[in-house]
Formats: structure tokens, C-alpha cells, sequence
């Protein structure tokens, strides 16, 4: 008898302890502190999707993606200028709850962001609320979800703010993008193959001022125009990685080498089969081809950013530097 009293007053003492630890994380939770004053000692951010997906990004000297790649500078700006701005827009309406509570539970995105190795904050992004003017977000361990929104940009989504499609964390859409910017004073030779049409294929040696055809046939510029022709290779901008596709399923219709500064740089340039450009994934309003910098994974390319350095060898006779069509 005695042994049972011990076991009743220990499961007591337990139900009063384990109480008054919930309380206690209750009362440390602020439901409404979302913003920081001020982001510059951030050193670290963690977020997680519900499919499992996970970024880490880190300050070293610079931001690095996942102890890999390079943090594109722009996203990391415009989502520590997100955290600095954000504000309570409104609270959840009594008869909306349960839904944002339910969609913030199956697919809300967690953020974590450090300051050395303590956490100084952590929340979860939902959906957008149907009008589009505010986030739904909950601070972790809270209980109630707020809509949350940018006092200064109020038309602007905050998902997409923090790098966040839909409902997914995606590496890819914070790696630092591939710029090809080589001075045309460091390029001595660039040679075009063309895949579909052999006849324009062609090289260009700026060095020597020579451009040769596929025949190897010289044709004769304007002197002038060899420079124009290294100058297109400054400034190129590349969209977004595409780790997942594989060149093999697409019809690769240029290979070009620049030559320079003792090395030799390889961009090669594809176009989508006819049964991709049926295919959702890859419709869109802007034209684009797909290309591979050095070997490195598929990017996106916008034509009216290439279109210079895809340039035929009809389009180079054409141009006003021509002095005359073939020798």
C-alpha cells in the first residue's frame, strides 16, 4: 500500500512538472515577434519544406548554399531585407483558422536563422491569403498564425521573397548564376560549330584578324568588326540551373570555344525537341534555349541576351563591317 501511495504522488509530481514546463514554453513564445531589427550578424539560415527538402545557407566571406555552391547575392539581399521589413498585416479570422492552421501544417515551409550557433528565430510560411495581399506565417511552438505582409513593397508575395516555389525549398533558385564576362582584349580565337546547318559554321581569329569558313575559305571584314565580334562574349547573364535535365534529351544545335588567356572556354547551346515544346515544363513567353558553361549543369539562356554570340556566319556578312563577301 505504502509502494502505491509513492507511485500516485510521483505520477502527481510528474503531471505538475511536465505541466509547468508547457506553460513555460507558452509564456517564452512571442506569437507576434517576427521582424528583426536589424540583420547584419545573421550567419546562418535553414529552411525546410514538408517533402524534405533542405537549404542551408552560410556566411563565410561570402554566402554559401549547402557547404557547396555559392548564395546568388541578390535572393540573399532581398530575403534579409524581408526579414528586417516584415509586419503583422492582420490576424486570422475566427472562421479561416482551422484552414491556415491545416495548410500551414501540411505545407508550410519552416525558417530558421541563426547568429552564430544560437537561434534567434523561427517560423513557418504558408499560403497566401486569397486576395494576395498577405502571407499567412506562425512562429514555431506558437498557436496562433498571422497574415503577414511588407508595409513597403504590400503588393509583393513573401514566398518568393525567401527564395520559396509554391509550396518547395529549391537549392537551385539560390546558386550564384554563371556570368560569362571575358574581355575582348583577352580572346584570340572563337570557333563556331553548328549543328544544324554546317555551312555556318566558322572561326574567328581576332588576333590574326582572320575569319575562316567551315571550308576553311577566309572571308574579309572590316578590321573593326573582329573586335565587335569579341566584345559580344562580355556581360552574359545565365538564368537558372537544371540540374535534373540531361542534355541527352535535347538537340544540341551550337558548340562554341573562346579561346583566351591560354585557355579554352566551351558553351554549348541547345534547343528543345518537338516533343518538349509541347510539354508544360517547358512553354513560356520568353525564348529561351538551354546551354552547358564548362561543362557545368544545364542552365536557362534567354535569346534576347545570346542572340549576339549565336550570331550566323550569313549574319556576319551581312553586318556593315563588311568589306568584301569572300576571297
Amino acid at each position: 500500500m505504502k509502494n502505491k501511495s509513492l507511485v500516485y504522488i510521483s505520477i502527481f509530481i510528474s503531471i505538475i512538472y511536465f505541466s509547468s514546463c508547457r506553460n513555460e514554453v507558452k509564456e517564452e513564445v512571442n506569437e507576434k515577434d517576427f521582424y528583426l531589427t536589424e540583420t547584419e550578424n545573421i550567419d546562418k539560415i535553414i529552411m525546410s519544406d514538408k517533402a524534405g527538402n533542405i537549404i542551408t545557407l552560410e556566411k563565410e566571406e561570402k554566402w554559401i548554399l549547402n557547404s557547396k555552391y555559392s548564395v546568388m547575392e541578390h535572393q540573399i539581399e532581398r530575403t534579409l531585407e524581408v526579414m528586417k521589413d516584415l509586419r503583422i498585416k492582420s490576424s486570422v479570422s475566427e472562421a479561416m483558422t482551422e484552414f491556415v492552421l491545416q495548410n500551414i501544417a501540411t505545407k508550410g515551409v519552416k525558417v530558421e536563422i541563426f547568429e552564430g550557433e544560437r537561434k534567434i528565430k523561427s517560423y513557418y510560411i504558408g499560403g497566401n491569403t486569397s486576395n494576395h495581399d498577405g502571407t499567412y506565417m506562425i512562429m514555431e511552438n506558437a498557436e496562433n498564425a498571422y497574415v503577414m505582409h511588407m508595409p513597403t513593397k504590400p503588393n509583393d508575395l513573401l514566398a518568393a521573397k525567401y527564395g520559396i516555389e509554391l509550396i518547395s525549398v529549391n537549392q537551385n533558385a539560390w546558386r550564384e548564376r554563371i556570368k560569362i564576362n571575358i574581355s575582348p582584349e583577352d580572346i584570340s580565337e572563337v570557333k563556331v560549330i553548328d549543328f544544324i546547318n554546317k555551312e555556318q559554321s566558322y572561326t574567328i581569329n581576332i588576333k590574326n584578324k582572320t575569319l575562316t569558313d567551315f571550308g576553311n575559305n577566309e572571308i574579309l571584314i572590316d578590321s573593326i568588326g573582329y573586335h565587335t565580334f569579341a566584345s559580344f562574349f562580355s556581360n552574359l547573364k545565365c538564368g537558372e540551373y537544371k540540374p535534373d535535365l540531361d542534355p541527352k534529351d535535347f538537340i544540341m544545335i551550337k558548340k562554341i570555344y573562346i579561346t583566351n588567356n591560354n585557355q579554352t572556354d566551351s558553351l554549348i547551346i541547345y534547343d528543345k525537341s518537338a516533343i518538349q515544346k509541347t510539354q508544360k515544363e517547358f512553354s513560356g513567353s520568353t525564348v529561351s534555349f538551354y546551354a552547358q558553361w564548362n561543362n557545368s549543369d544545364i542552365v536557362i539562356i534567354q535569346n534576347y541576351i545570346f542572340n549576339k554570340v549565336l550570331i550566323t556566319l550569313d549574319e556576319i556578312k551581312k553586318q556593315n563591317y563588311i568589306k568584301t563577301s569572300s576571297m
